[in-house]
């Protein structure tokens, strides 16, 4: 992938997010997770080669970031907001938020120390129909239909592009605030 960031200056990109409204840095946040990040993360299901660690770690990133972006919810917190207002689907197998503090956890051990106890509790499962399901004391994931419903919010008219009904005006300019403090960071 090519890195298209030379063709903004990091000042220029600044200055238009400070002088629209925004939507402007939101929607710039989001359409580059939708067209590049999302094209990495839907590999992980391809083929037989299954990357279920990496989609679980790709998911989570981008649901911390907007959740702190846009809602200033971090952690478990963040992301189980983040599935609830974009991912959950209508039946109980697909409202991911459910089984959110597991998942979560889960993705801690794969992030920052590999091998925990949780492991012994969460399982994959690709052939299952169902999104999740408890067997034995053990939460199985589907991360093909996981995968499905995150992306389905990327989606023309899907749930992440409905942002704005969420905040209201006072809440949005805290929104640009905060994402521009965290632009300024690195």
């Amino acid at each position: 992938m090519e890195n298209n960031a030379h063709k903004e200056t990091k000042e220029k990109r600044l200055k238009r997010f400070q002088d629209n409204p925004p939507y402007e840095i939101v929607a710039t946040l989001l359409n580059s997770i939708a067209n590049f990040f999302n094209n990495e993360i839907a590999l992980t299901t391809q083929g037989n080669n299954y990357q279920s660690s990496l989609l679980l770690l790709g998911v989570h990133s981008v649901a911390l970031t907007v959740s702190e972006g846009l809602f200033n919810k971090k952690g478990s917190e963040g992301y189980k907001l983040f599935l609830e207002k974009f991912v959950d689907g209508d039946t109980a197998d697909t409202k991911f938020s459910t089984i959110a503090k597991q998942i979560h956890d889960w993705r801690n051990v794969l992030a920052h120390q590999w091998i925990g106890s949780i492991g012994h509790s969460t399982g994959y499962d690709y052939q299952m129909s169902s999104g999740w399901e408890v067997r034995d004391d053990v939460t199985f994931i589907n991360p093909r239909i996981y995968l499905e419903y995150y992306l389905k919010a990327f989606r023309t008219n899907g749930k992440i592009w409905d942002w704005e009904t969420m905040l209201t005006e006072s809440e949005q300019e805290e929104t640009k605030t905060r994402l521009i403090e965290k632009y300024l960071l690195r």
